[in-house]
């Protein structure tokens, strides 16, 4: 059972290599290797376990101005920034702030 949940997170994450397509929604790029929790709804805990902590996400968008892994908010869940059915996140920090993101990431997630 094992060996097979991690083929299936491998045929995920080369599907959302793949299908990086500017237009791609964010649960397509996943594929079968979307986290599900009880609700419905992936929690942050299940992202860190391919794309690593705050602290990781953090470095890899350093160049960001501002930077959105680092945050007065803290370490907030990542889908209030990234929504399974839209191909580029809403940042979350725009419900009181204007900001646009400028920079690039060091290294795809």
């Amino acid at each position: 059972m094992k060996a097979l949940n991690i083929i299936v997170l491998l045929a995920g994450l080369f599907a959302a290599v793949n299908s990086y397509a500017a237009g791609t929604v964010l649960m397509e790029k996943h594929g079968a290797a979307w986290p599900q929790s009880q609700n419905g709804y992936a929690t942050k805990y299940q992202c860190m376990k391919c794309h690593g902590d705050y602290k990781n996400l953090a470095q890899k968008t350093k160049d960001f101005s501002p930077n959105p892994h680092y945050s007065h908010m803290g370490e907030v869940n990542c889908v209030e920034c990234h929504k399974p059915n839209q191909a580029k996140p809403d940042l979350m920090c725009n419900s009181c702030h204007k900001f646009e993101i400028k920079g690039s990431v060091q290294s795809k997630y």
